[in-house]
């Protein structure tokens, strides 16, 4: 596949990022001439330095060629103005922008389709319900429901009183819940398919596949203390604030909310009736602790600033929040501010790629989940009711030509999710969950077409 991308930021570099590595053709325009340089020096990608705007540009960059356009700049207008560009005059079979105020453009008359793009995507609405996810328990990790909620992904800490540490899988799997299965393990030297011998140690991260019912003894068994959360303190009310805020008060649940813009604070808390909205600088150690004192079990830290951030969060543990969840684009802080206390890091840049990455894959990919920073990735695929060459059915998965970097976790057959043996064999219309490091993507989405 050939992908115009417009816009070298954060975004539109992690996108690069991630369809290079997956082995597609990528170009690359930027309007910031050093900023492209820098690109074209770092991945192995055309870059064009020029407005995304400018026909000539999108020429120069392959656009006529494309089958897929993407704009993420900064500027609304620009990523509008850019993708109508590659749809009507070049005639891109699929266009997407960026569109930062959504719910603008999705509460009115215009619609992608309208302007004859294939689809405008923002991160709030994604981010906002990833951390209601994490806010339905208290403590660290996330929880995803998978195979239309049959199954879920747990992302769980492992601390060194967890009695998952220190032993083989093969040996765990007799105390494990059924059915569960150890998807992915995440430590220091990054996210790994684990195999029967692979040993968990304290300070990794597990993603454990296994049905909602078997949720409570896994986060017992993670060794981490968990309660459910009653009170939420939300600093920085931007455009995720608030429809993080809105979601929670949907949920009976009534955050306190701390914004530094007075006039955005007047304005939020015009909109939201039942929760506290105080004008006020969040990373006042005083104020911090003072709201503490009074409500939170939870802190959700969505200040724009990745560094200010994490380090209002460390602040936040400190003074004693039982939850902390930060908003930070720099996923490579991970590992230190887990180990520092930080339960969870979300980031609208992942969110957005994911929104995205989702759209390119559909057909027989019907959803993808992100795991760490584009480390790994789970799919939802599809075999088709009436395949035509699919090389996944009537053979046991044990004989199937299957990646290394991937394994089967679940299947969702009709109304029943199971998690396979080497034994199972996969019929038409299942839908399988597959692990897949970056490496093993495209040979994964191979094997159902």
């Amino acid at each position: 596949m050939y992908v115009v991308i417009v816009g070298a930021g954060e975004v539109g570099r992690y996108l690069a990022e991630i369809l290079v590595e997956e082995g597609h053709d990528v170009a690359v325009v930027e309007a910031d001439e050093e900023a492209a340089r820098q690109l074209d020096s770092e991945m192995d990608c055309l870059v064009v330095h020029g407005s995304g705007v400018n026909r000539s540009v999108l020429i120069q960059a392959g656009v006529k060629k494309a089958d897929l356009f993407i704009a993420v700049t900064q500027v609304d207008e620009v990523n509008l103005v850019a993708a109508m560009i590659g749809s009507r005059l070049c005639a891109v079979p699929l266009t997407v922008a960026r569109v930062r105020e959504l719910e603008h453009y999705q509460a009115g008359a215009l619609q992608a389709e309208d302007m004859g793009l294939s689809l405008l995507v923002g991160p709030e609405k994604s981010v906002a319900a990833q951390v209601v996810s994490l806010l339905s328990f208290e403590g660290a990790g996330e929880i995803r429901y998978l195979a239309n909620g049959r199954l879920v992904l747990l992302e769980l800490p492992l601390s060194s009183d967890s009695p998952l540490c220190h032993e083989t899988l093969a040996e765990l799997s007799s105390i494990f819940p059924e059915p569960s299965l150890v998807a992915a393990v995440s430590g220091e030297s990054g996210l790994r398919i684990p195999r029967g011998d692979d040993i968990l140690r304290a300070d990794e991260r597990v993603e454990i596949l296994t049905s909602p019912e078997n949720i409570d003894e896994f986060l017992i068994l993670s060794g981490k203390p968990w309660h459910h959360v009653r009170h939420v303190l939300i600093i920085g009310c931007g455009s995720i604030g608030f429809r993080l805020a809105r979601e929670l008060e949907r949920k009976k649940i009534y955050p306190t909310i701390i914004e530094a813009d007075r006039s955005r604070a007047e304005w939020v808390s015009r909109k939201l009736t039942k929760s506290i909205v105080l004008h006020g600088d969040g990373t006042d150690p005083d104020l911090l602790r003072e709201n503490l004192e009074d409500v939170a079990d939870a802190v959700v830290v969505l200040l724009e600033d990745d560094e200010k951030s994490v380090l209002v969060g460390l602040m936040a543990k400190h003074l004693g929040a039982k939850k902390v969840v930060v908003r930070s684009d720099k996923l490579a802080y991970a590992p230190i501010a887990h180990k520092m206390g930080i339960d969870a890091l979300i980031s609208p840049r992942r969110a957005l790629a994911n929104s995205i990455l989702h759209f390119v894959r559909r057909g027989q990919v019907a959803i993808t989940h992100m795991l760490g920073d584009h480390e790994g990735e789970v799919l939802e695929l599809k075999i088709p009711k009436e395949p035509e060459n699919s090389r996944l059915i009537e053979v046991p998965l044990k004989d199937l030509d299957f990646p290394l970097d991937a394994l089967v976790g679940g299947v969702l057959r009709e109304e029943k999710a199971f998690i396979p043996t080497g034994e199972t064999i996969f019929e038409a219309g299942d839908t399988l969950l597959v692990i897949t490091l970056p490496s093993a993507i495209t040979q994964v989405e191979k094997l159902v077409r």
